[in-house]
């Protein structure tokens, strides 16, 4: 037999694997001969262990239950759009860092009252990219004193958000956007209040890090219609 021909016993299993492939009946099912079975894990196998060679390429530690449940490995999630990436954070005032200038913000929760994550990876307080793609950025950041606080010791405050662009692999961090201001809070007033809004388009490739850094963080306002932040993909990267 000619070894650069497919015969057509291979072409008859390939043609009812794939008219099988996720059905639900046991008696067409039942009727694959022998070979064809043989086939049919073959092609599984070969399935699986691509998967796990681009998963091991992006660096990503993924279990095999994660490969056996993607998407390809189940007819009903097959044509189903992705789902689209996007993340809403609200700030966690119980870990609020301390210190004046360029403080990394990481206390923030992703599953708690208005926030919510999608798509999206959160970890250490910072989000990864999981899709390349457009994406547009924002935060809303709230700075408040009350005297009941204690006093101000100092007579300018500079008063500063900064969204931050990294890459886990070269460790290097590029600021996005800024916005602040320079107060000058008084003892004498019995209430203070300033906020911040930053927002913008940016691309974003799979792996890439946005986080958020902060002056003064010990003023921030706790409630989570004050200090957020977040993104969410606006189209594909051409």
């Amino acid at each position: 037999m000619d070894p650069n021909r497919i015969s057509e016993e291979y072409i008859h299993c390939f043609r009812t694997y794939l008219r099988t492939h996720g059905s639900t009946d046991l008696q067409e099912t039942k009727l694959m001969s022998e070979s064809c079975k043989n086939m049919e894990q073959a092609i599984q196998g070969v399935m699986q262990k691509e998967v796990q060679r681009i998963i091991a390429g992006r660096e990503s530690p993924v279990s095999e239950k994660a490969i056996m449940e993607a998407p390809w490995s189940d007819p009903s999630k097959k044509n189903k759009p992705e789902k689209q990436p996007f993340a809403h954070l609200i700030i966690d005032d119980k870990n609020i860092p301390t210190g004046t200038r360029k403080v990394n913000l990481t206390s923030w929760h992703h599953n708690k009252g208005q926030a919510n994550l999608s798509n999206m990876t959160f970890i250490d307080g910072r989000l990864i990219v999981n899709q390349d793609g457009f994406y547009y950025v924002y935060a809303n950041i709230c700075f408040r004193h009350h005297e009941t606080s204690g006093n101000l010791t100092r007579k300018g405050l500079q008063l500063m958000v900064y969204i931050t662009k990294a890459n886990f692999k070269t460790k290097r961090a590029d600021v996005l956007m800024k916005g602040g201001s320079t107060k000058y809070w008084s003892g004498n007033s019995e209430f203070h209040f300033y906020s911040v809004n930053v927002g913008g388009f940016f691309k974003f490739k799979f792996g890439e890090v946005i986080g958020i850094q902060v002056s003064n963080p010990s003023l921030l306002d706790s409630s989570q219609e004050a200090t957020y932040f977040g993104a969410f993909k606006v189209t594909e990267i051409d």
